[in-house]
């Protein structure tokens, strides 16, 4: 068994795989252009990569260029002062947008891995002041995936020139990237990470701090990191004109080579040199490799690898096809950009919550398909094993970088709220530990030779199934910081699908949340979380988690899945294992706590029963949230969904229905109406309608054809079962329906209503 923190981690992180892999493994893949369409160097790699020493810059770069003049923005002793005002309104919209797993389940469900995830964040206009220097209509928006989400310090971009041409601030500046740092309790991870990047020979990006306060509330301290942006390409690759793409939960595999984002030259439909290096890793012979050098700088990925290992990013590419950028001038060959640092320096004994080995080594990361290909070949492993030892001694200097602990640190303690501040303190400790032991821990794991790494595996968690789950259970606070989770707490009653189980070989903890676990209940600050654990007698694992917003537990209360800031679902992990194979989430659930505490040794107990099972797209909580105040009523969730009106600028007024569900809705069980109160205005769908799984119907509402029924611009719509239920509804006033626009879901589907200019009845919506 595995203790109970490292557990915990990689349980919630395996259900986030779970949920980004299933769908996607035998997903649809582009055909692509042949490799040989594309324009390489001639200068091959060679079978066998030299440990050469790394280069400041990459093919073409311009390090030594004049200094930028933005650079006085990322000066490490300059914590920026950054003011943001904008109608409150708008703020609310903002922090509250929210990707939520059944999002991304939703998208995978109708895409697969096809292609990269949606973008679910609006733009808003606003007044921001830098260091006293303030402009009008600066575009602000969210950022983050699913782990880093917050609605009470949401991470933040700022465009200057989004809604003003060439707006900036003084020296050019036009783009701010703000992270909540909420994954990273010392605040140091990011900008720590990416110095060592840098020291190692790699194009990164350049980081400090800024306090940030929205309409006057001060919401802390922010980590402002460099954005990949043409002044950043110039300076270090001499040419900004070329392919820069963005990787998440991508690879160069035909499973994930759907999800890359290309970020620039969008409009050329030209994805050539992506297939170069997919086809390229597909020959396993040494001509494979040579095909990968001519497309990708071998070299210098090495010393972008090892830097990744060094830092210990298992959130990065070689650990979890995550959080990494990757860039080619045109003409050159792809260099690597790290990204996304937040979850670096963290020592072995806490290891990378993605992967299926139950002991990763230390020194190296081979997840993804190029270091594994790499690493599995003799003569590049020992290329990569010279490159990481030539980092420690070149870029991994412990007193150069404790010093620069203690520099960011008293930064931190000076500017942070109380509540940061005080956690930042306790974290920091981890970041010294973790520097003064690196090197003798991958030495040690290299000696006497390097440790074997599987042949890459793409497994793909399968849902655990439908049915019922009851539980009774006591444990104490903090016990998930005990090594042996069979030994904590008791079960004391156990029933699966209406049938008493043994409780024999079943443990309960409770404590905080990891950060990684935070994704299951994204928007909620720190939240906590209890697991029960079963052994079974086949060696597997198999259990249940809930994940609670910390305010909500106290004794005597009780909680709802889908009401409340509740969720969970069940896993399994096979023998041997120590990641999940399956998971499926609570669609219905209630918590009863007798007892409850967050003090160490507290009393947790209480009872559990749920309903597990995958749910159709845009159900349950996830798409109540999303109706705000267009919601009237509870609503039945049958997965019909009312995506976008229009009540002006057409002939005919007319809505759109989307079937998010899994199998055809025959509407004539249905009927509508254009008020939510009055039952006589009701009517029935024509009789024969079917809306197919996935699709999108558009009604045209002609007065004639359907007397007493007609939408105005200040207007109500509603959908019943014929008894009377509500399933979905709208309420929309004047202006937000205007004419030539209509009032949409952003994102599609599972978003809020908001007024679009570029309808699209019968089709996904466009903001």
């Amino acid at each position: 068994m595995q203790a109970p923190r490292r557990l915990q981690r990689r349980l919630a992180a395996a259900l986030v795989a779970a949920s980004l892999i299933a769908a996607g493994c035998t997903g649809a893949t582009d055909d692509g252009a042949s490799p040989t369409a594309t324009s390489f160097p001639d200068a091959a790699a060679p079978t066998t990569a030299p440990p050469a020493a790394p280069q400041n810059d990459a093919e073409g770069a311009h390090d030594d260029a004049e200094a930028d003049p933005r650079d006085a923005y990322f000066e490490l002793d300059r914590v920026l002062d950054i003011s943001i005002e904008i109608a409150v309104e708008d703020w609310d919209v903002l922090r509250n947008q929210t990707r939520t797993l059944a999002d991304v389940f939703a998208e995978i469900e109708e895409y697969g891995l096809s292609r990269p995830f949606a973008s679910i964040y609006t733009w808003f206009s606003a007044t921001v002041t830098v260091d006293g220097e303030t402009h009008a209509e600066v575009g602000v928006r969210k950022k983050g995936f699913v782990g880093s989400q917050s609605s009470t310090k949401p991470s933040l971009k700022l465009r200057f020139d989004k809604y003003v041409d060439d707006q900036s601030l003084l020296g050019g500046m036009n783009r701010m990237t703000l992270n909540n740092s909420v994954q990273d309790p010392s605040m140091l991870n990011t900008c720590l990470s990416y110095r060592v990047f840098a020291a190692a020979g790699n194009p990164a990006p350049r980081c400090n701090f800024a306090t940030v306060s929205v309409n006057g509330t001060d919401l802390g301290l922010y980590v402002h990191v460099e954005e990949f942006k043409a002044p950043f390409l110039a300076h270090h690759f001499g040419n900004a004109e070329g392919n820069l793409y963005e990787g998440t939960v991508s690879d160069f595999t035909p499973e994930f080579r759907g999800t890359f984002e290309k970020k620039t030259n969008e409009d050329a439909d030209d994805w050539s040199d992506i297939d170069a290096v997919v086809a390229a890793l597909a020959d396993p012979s040494d001509a494979g490799l040579k095909a990968l050098g001519e497309v990708v700088d071998l070299d210098r990925f090495l010393s972008f690898w090892a830097t990744e290992v060094l830092v210990g990013h298992w959130d990065g590419y070689a650990g979890d096809r995550n959080n990494y950028w990757f860039y080619r001038v045109p003409g050159g060959r792809f260099v690597f950009l790290p990204w996304g640092t937040d979850g670096t320096f963290h020592l072995s004994d806490d290891p990378n919550p993605f992967d299926n080995i139950s002991d990763p080594p230390p020194s190296v990361l081979a997840l993804t398909a190029i270091p594994n290909r790499l690493y599995n070949h003799p003569d590049w492993r020992a290329s990569y094993v010279a490159r990481l030892k030539l980092m420690l001694d070149d870029a991994w200097h412990e007193t150069e970088l404790l010093a620069a602990v203690e520099e960011m640190a008293a930064i931190v303690q000076q500017h942070a709220l109380p509540a940061e501040a005080s956690a930042a303190e306790q974290d920091t400790e981890r970041l010294r530990t973790f520097i003064s032991k690196r090197k003798a821990e991958i030495l040690a794991d290299l000696s006497p030779v390097p440790p074997e790494w599987p042949e890459p595996q793409v497994s793909a968690p399968s849902d655990a199934g439908s049915g019922t789950v009851e539980v009774a259970f006591e444990t104490t606070w903090g016990t998930h910081l005990n090594p042996n989770p069979l030994g904590q707490g008791t079960v004391h009653s156990l029933m699966l699908n209406g049938a008493p189980e043994s409780v024999g070989g079943t443990g309960v903890f409770a404590g905080d949340a990891n950060p990684e676990e935070r994704v299951l209940l994204p928007g909620v600050d720190n939240p906590t979380s209890i697991v029960l654990v079963k052994l079974e007698g086949d060696g597997s694992v198999s259990g249940m988690s809930l994940v609670i917003a910390p305010r909500l537990l106290a004794g005597g209360t009780t909680l709802v899945v889908g009401e409340d800031a509740i969720a969970g679902g069940i896993w399994s992990i096979p023998p041997g294992a120590s990641t999940p194979d399956s998971f499926s989430p609570f669609t219905e659930g209630v918590l009863e706590l007798s007892a409850s505490g967050t003090a160490p040794g507290a009393a947790i107990a209480g009872a559990f029963s749920g309903v597990f099972g995958w749910s159709p797209p845009g159900s349950g909580d996830a798409d109540a949230g999303t109706q705000g105040p267009d919601q009237s009523g509870t609503a039945l969730d049958v997965g019909l969904v009312i995506n976008e009106v229009a009540a002006k600028g057409d002939p005919l007024d007319w809505f759109e229905l989307h079937n998010a569900s899994r199998v055809p809705i025959a509407l004539d069980g249905f009927e509508m109406a254009d008020d939510l109160n009055d039952v006589g205005k009701r009517v029935p769908f024509p009789a024969g309608t079917v809306i197919q799984p996935g699709t999108y119907l558009q009604f045209s509402l002609d007065k004639e054809g359907w007397p007493g029924f007609a939408l105005g611009s200040d207007e109500e719509l509603g959908i019943w079962l014929l008894d009377g239920t509500l399933v979905a509804s709208v309420d929309w006033v004047e202006g937000q329906s205007g004419a030539n626009q209509s009032y949409a879901r952003v994102p599609d589907v599972t978003g809020r209503f908001e007024t679009v200019d570029i309808p699209t009845p019968g089709a996904a919506n466009q903001p």
